[in-house]
C-alpha cells in the first residue's frame, strides 16, 4: 500500500475506530470512523455529480469540522483541494478562484454573497456543511489508488510580491512530512489532544491537522482565535499539543499571568512565522511548562521542514534559530550566482527534499524559477551555523540597503524585542537622501512605558553595529498582521509616509 495521507487516515481509523477524531466546540465530536463515512459519502455524491479524479474544489470557509470531511474527501477521490483565505476582498477572491479552475466552489454563509459576485460561480456554489454519507454506490471505478506524485493540495501563496500563485502540493509531500514530524515535533501520539486555532487556508494550519490526524489523535478545532477562549479550550480539552504564531502565543500567556489555569496537559507547543522573544520564552515556559520547538516552513515546502529542539531552547541555546532539517531533507545557503555558501555566511535558503511542492500551478516560469537544480529557493535570507542550524533573515526584498551597508531587519528586530519596554517590532527600510534607506523601528509599547530613540539607539549598541541601529523610531498601537501571524510589511510601509518619526 502507497503512503498516501488516506492511507495513513484508514490505519488509524482501522486501529481506533471509535476514538474521537474532530471537536469543535458547540457541535457533537465525530469519531474516526464516523469521519471516514462522512468522507466517503461527500466523495461519492461529488463523483455522482461529475466530478472526476485531477478536478480542483475551491474552498472558502471558516475553520471548522467540515474542513476535514472535504480534505478527506478530496484525498479519497483523487480531487485536488484549493483552500481560499476567507479574508480576501472581492477583487482578490475573483483572481485566486478562476486562477484555480475550480469544477465546484465549497464556501460558508457568510462567503457566499461575496462569491456569487464573481462572474461565473453561482453556479458552482456549494454549502460547506453539507452532509452526503449516505449516498448510494454507484460506479466507483475511480477510485484507483492515488498515486504519491498526485496532487491533494493547492495552497495560495500570500502575493506580497505580486498575484498570489498556486504551489501544488502531492501525496508524495504530505506523506513525506508525515513521517518526518510526527515523531521530531513531540512524538504525536493517540492519546494527544491537537489544537488547531491558526487558520485552516495556511499550510501551517493545515499540515498540523494532518500530522494530528495521521498520528490518531484528538482534534480540537477552533473557528477562530480569542486568546480567553483557547486558553478555555486548553483547560476544557486537555489540549496537549499545538502550532501558534508568538503573537497568538504573547496573548495566551498575558491571559494566563492574569488568570492562572491548569494547563499542564499541554506537553509540546510549536512556533513559528518569527522568532519568540526570550523574554516570552521565559514567560511562556512559567505559565505553560511545555516543550517548546521553533519550526520553519512555507507553502512550498508543504509545511515545516526544520525544527529547532526543546533542549536548545531551555538551555537557551540558538535562541534565534529555526533548527536543523528534518531527516531526509536539506538546507542549503545560494548566494546570487547560484553558488552554494559555507557556514556563516548569509545567502538566500533553499531546500531540497521530498516535501519540496510540484510547482505553481500554470506557471511554469516561476516554477524554474523557484526548483532550480534540485533546490527549491525560498527567497528568504539566512545563514547556517557550523551544525547546521538555520538562522533566519528576512525576505530578501526586506533587506536594507543603508549607506552601502547590508542590514536584515530580522536581526535589529531580535535585539529591540529584548527591550523591556518593547512588546511587537518591525524594522523596516524607507528613501533617505544621506544614507539611501535608514533603518526605522516601528514598535508598539508595553503598558506604561515610553521609550526615546536614544534610550533605543544605546541599549541596541551592545549588540548591534553602528549603521544596523534605528536612525528613526515610530510608535503605533499594534502592527499589521496576516492570519499567519507575520507582519505585512508593505502595508506597514504605506502606513509610515503619513508618519513624522523621531530621528537622528
Amino acid at each position: 500500500m502507497l503512503d498516501t495521507f488516506w492511507n495513513h487516515f484508514e490505519r488509524r481509523v482501522h486501529e481506533s475506530p471509535d476514538a474521537v477524531a474532530v471537536a469543535f466546540p458547540g457541535k457533537p465530536d465525530c469519531s474516526y470512523v464516523k469521519l471516514r463515512t462522512r468522507a466517503i459519502g461527500l466523495a461519492r455524491s461529488l463523483m455522482c455529480g461529475g466530478l472526476e479524479k485531477g478536478d480542483r474544489i475551491a474552498f472558502v470557509a471558516a475553520n471548522g469540522p467540515w474542513f476535514l470531511e472535504w480534505l478527506l474527501a478530496s484525498a479519497y477521490a483523487g480531487f485536488t483541494l484549493v483552500p481560499i483565505n476567507v479574508r480576501l476582498s472581492q477583487e482578490e477572491l475573483d483572481f485566486v478562484v478562476h486562477d484555480a479552475c475550480p469544477k465546484l466552489v465549497v464556501c460558508d454563509a457568510k462567503r457566499r454573497e461575496t462569491l456569487e459576485g464573481i462572474e461565473g460561480i453561482s453556479t458552482m456554489l456549494r454549502d460547506v456543511e453539507r452532509s452526503d454519507e449516505n449516498v448510494p454506490s454507484t460506479d466507483l471505478s475511480l477510485l484507483s489508488e492515488a498515486l504519491p506524485q498526485d496532487p491533494i493540495l493547492q495552497i495560495y501563496t500570500s502575493g506580497t510580491t505580486g498575484r498570489p500563485k498556486g504551489a501544488v502540493i502531492t501525496n508524495g509531500n504530505i506523506s513525506a512530512g508525515i513521517s518526518h514530524c510526527i515523531p521530531c515535533l513531540g512524538q504525536i501520539a493517540p492519546e494527544d489532544v491537537v489544537l488547531v486555532c491558526l487558520p485552516l487556508f495556511h499550510i501551517a494550519g493545515i499540515a498540523f491537522t494532518i500530522y494530528g490526524l495521521a498520528a490518531g489523535a484528538k482534534i480540537v478545532v477552533l473557528p477562530d482565535i480569542v486568546a480567553e477562549n483557547v486558553v478555555d479550550v486548553i483547560v476544557n480539552y486537555k489540549v496537549t499539543a499545538s502550532l501558534l504564531v508568538p503573537a497568538v502565543i504573547r496573548m495566551i500567556v498575558q491571559v494566563l499571568e492574569e488568570r492562572p489555569r491548569d494547563v499542564s496537559s499541554f506537553k509540546t507547543l510549536v512556533f513559528g512565522a518569527s522568532p519568540m522573544p526570550e523574554e516570552l520564552i521565559a514567560r511562556t515556559q512559567r505559565v505553560m511548562r511545555a516543550d517548546l520547538y521553533h519550526v520553519y516552513g512555507l507553502s512550498e515546502t508543504s509545511g515545516i521542514v526544520t525544527w529547532l529542539e526543546p533542549e536548545q531552547i531551555r538551555a537557551g541555546r540558538r535562541l534565534l534559530s529555526c533548527g536543523r532539517a528534518f531527516p531526509a531533507g536539506e538546507i542549503g545557503i545560494f548566494d546570487v550566482s547560484g553558488q552554494r555558501l559555507p557556514s556563516g555566511h548569509i545567502g538566500e535558503v533553499a531546500y531540497r527534499g521530498p516535501q519540496a511542492m510540484a510547482g505553481y500551478w500554470r506557471l511554469s516560469e516561476a516554477t524554474a524559477s523557484t526548483i532550480r537544480d534540485g533546490w527549491l529557493f525560498t527567497g528568504d535570507a539566512g545563514y547556517l551555523d557550523e551544525e547546521g542550524y538555520l538562522f533566519l533573515g528576512d525576505r530578501l526584498k526586506d533587506m536594507i540597503k543603508s549607506g552601502g551597508e547590508n542590514v536584515y531587519p530580522a536581526e535589529v528586530e531580535n535585539v529591540i524585542l529584548q527591550h523591556p519596554a518593547v512588546m511587537d517590532c518591525a524594522v523596516v527600510g524607507l528613501e533617505d537622501e544621506k544614507w539611501g534607506e535608514a533603518v526605522v523601528s516601528v514598535i508598539v509599547e508595553q503598558p506604561g512605558c515610553s521609550l526615546t530613540l536614544e534610550e533605543l539607539r544605546e541599549f541596541g549598541r551592545k549588540s548591534l553595529a553602528g549603521y544596523k541601529l534605528p536612525r528613526r523610531l515610530i510608535k503605533l498601537e499594534a502592527l499589521p498582521r496576516n492570519s499567519s501571524g507575520k507582519v505585512l510589511k508593505h502595508v506597514l510601509r504605506d502606513q509610515l509616509k503619513s508618519l513624522v518619526p523621531d530621528k537622528v
